[in-house]
């Protein structure tokens, strides 16, 4: 099954065609970290759903000083919070 973004009125999956400077990531939802799970799910105005290990949000809902670049690859920082929906 592809991925896809669970963020609400997002219909972005992985595979669409997009254009390079524009390329989509996935990132998991912190089920391990409370807090911050706490926090993603405010943003997303979802306090009372329950994301599972196999959902996620893609990277249009974080502002570029969520990731860091190593070795060309674009991770998220382990202190990043989605804020744009």
């Amino acid at each position: 099954m592809p991925k896809s973004c669970r963020a609400p009125h997002c219909s972005n999956a992985a595979g669409q065609p997009r254009p390079l400077a524009r390329r989509l990531s996935f990132y998991k939802f912190p089920l391990q970290d409370a807090a911050r799970l706490r926090q993603w799910l405010a943003h997303m105005r979802q306090e009372n759903w329950v994301p599972t290990r196999h959902q996620h949000l893609c990277s249009d809902h974080f502002e570029p000083s969520c990731f860091q670049y190593r070795w060309g690859v674009r991770y998220l920082r382990p202190d990043a919070v989605p804020t744009i929906f």
